[in-house]
């Protein structure tokens, strides 16, 4: 019978080879796993909620609930970890919510097919169909784990597998020859460090809060009564002018808390991103500064301060820098968003 039961296995490991186009080493006596048992498993789940890292966006947590297609959930909560901010996709619509103010916008809007949403499913499958044929699948197995390592052209994934379920439980990035590529992406998972099946997500999680405070626009999620420049006892174009002449100071200096502090964009850089504009600094090639060239000036609730940033390299710029002003927690603080040229931080 154990005979068989390795004849069956050895058959089905062929004809997933076969039908992914890939070769299959396996490095156990008696191969009892094949991948298309993981691709099958991954389809019956209902709930899964991961913990990991994006290449662009870096560590991130999310729940997904589904119905039948684990490429389309049909409810998703993705938050960044340590961060208020949180993206809420639903039937009814998607609505991003800041946690330290209840702050929410919401769109009725469908988005569960959009590029934002990691689409798990496929995470498994796509990694086996981009080994070519020359590459190898490598199984190692032993009583309390699987792991599928996929050798690719430019990158090496490993999948550690639960024996008993045959689902995924940690997914790890070995080698990336083209990071640059996967940052391109709207959202590509560099690792998983934590992978959960069928549990009940926290009660409420995908709902948007009763007593939230909707907002018009989606950057007023971002801002916090923690960040932003305290404008209380200043006019508006003090302010403004205050925030950019911090925030120039902190550009040159490649001052990362005090530019996430004051400019929204920087929130979104990663650390590998923070690496790469250090690197710049030290070549010469990073901002060298930038020249206040006009006052501010109002058009409607936005204010803008015209400047020219000139970089190391020699080459400029001129951005009309935007910004806002907001009442939160009994303070006046102004937050540049963004500029008229290049448009809001979303």
């Amino acid at each position: 019978m154990q005979g068989r039961k390795t004849q069956l296995a050895a058959a089905a490991i062929v004809i997933a080879a076969v039908v992914l186009g890939v070769s299959v080493l396996h490095n156990s006596p008696q191969p009892a796993y094949a991948v298309g048992q993981t691709i099958d498993a991954i389809k019956k789940i209902e709930t899964v909620y991961m913990k990991g890292e994006f290449y662009k966006q870096g560590q991130f947590e999310c729940w997904m609930r589904f119905d039948g297609d684990p490429d389309r959930p049909t409810h998703v909560w993705l938050g960044r970890t340590g961060e208020n901010l949180c993206k809420i996709c639903s039937p009814d619509g998607v609505f991003g919510l800041n946690r330290r103010t209840n702050r929410v916008h919401f769109a009725k809007r469908d988005e569960r097919g959009k590029s934002w949403i990691p689409r798990f499913g496929s995470v498994f499958r796509d990694a086996v169909l981009r080994a070519g044929r020359n590459d190898a699948i490598v199984i190692t197995e032993d009583e309390s784990t699987i792991t599928v390592r996929i050798n690719t052209p430019k990158r090496q994934q490993e999948f550690l597998v639960d024996p008993k379920t045959k689902l995924p439980i940690r997914f790890t990035t070995v080698r990336e020859d083209d990071p640059m590529e996967m940052m391109r992406k709207t959202l590509a998972v560099k690792h998983l460090t934590e992978i959960r099946y069928n549990e009940q997500p926290p009660a409420g999680i995908f709902e948007r809060p009763a007593d939230a405070v909707v907002v018009e626009n989606e950057v007023d999620c971002l801002v916090d009564p923690d960040s932003g420049l305290v404008a209380d006892g200043m006019s508006k174009e003090e302010a403004c002018l205050a925030i950019v002449k911090q925030t120039r100071q902190a550009a040159i200096d490649v001052d990362q808390a005090t530019l996430c502090k004051l400019h929204l964009f920087f929130r979104q850089y990663t650390p590998q991103i923070w690496g790469q504009i250090q690197k710049m600094k030290e070549a010469g090639q990073w901002v060298r500064d930038f020249t206040i060239t006009g006052a501010p000036y109002q058009e409607g609730d936005l204010w803008y301060v015209p400047v020219e940033i000139r970089i190391g390299s020699g080459k400029s710029e001129t951005q009309n820098m935007m910004i806002r002003f907001y009442e939160l927690e009994g303070k006046t603080l102004c937050f540049l968003i963004g500029s008229k040229e290049k448009g809001v931080v979303d």
